[in-house]
């Protein structure tokens, strides 16, 4: 999946919003098992705060509680917070 910004006009179309949460996660990435809080939230994408930095681009697999893994790719990231798009819309 390549993420893109979609432009209308001048502007980038809205995005879903966004709800703050506080879920503890464990990151899959290249850089192995990474501790995590999970910020907010859309259908569409999510914040986290990292132990360790994460790098754009990354495909990762995100882990919460008794629920199934959930893929997506970081598209940015500053630190030890990054922001990503899941692979697939997830139900909120």
């Amino acid at each position: 999946m390549k993420h893109e910004a979609i432009l209308a006009g001048d502007d980038y179309l809205p995005r879903d919003k966004r709800i703050d949460v506080n879920y503890d996660v464990s990151v899959e990435c290249e850089a192995g098992e990474i501790d995590a809080e999970m910020v907010n939230l859309s259908s569409d994408g999510f914040r986290l705060r990292t132990d360790g930095p994460l790098q754009v681009g990354w495909e990762v697999t995100l882990k919460a509680g008794k629920h199934d893994p959930v893929k997506a790719i970081i598209c940015w990231a500053c630190g030890h917070e990054s922001g990503g798009v899941f692979s697939e819309p997830v139900a909120l």
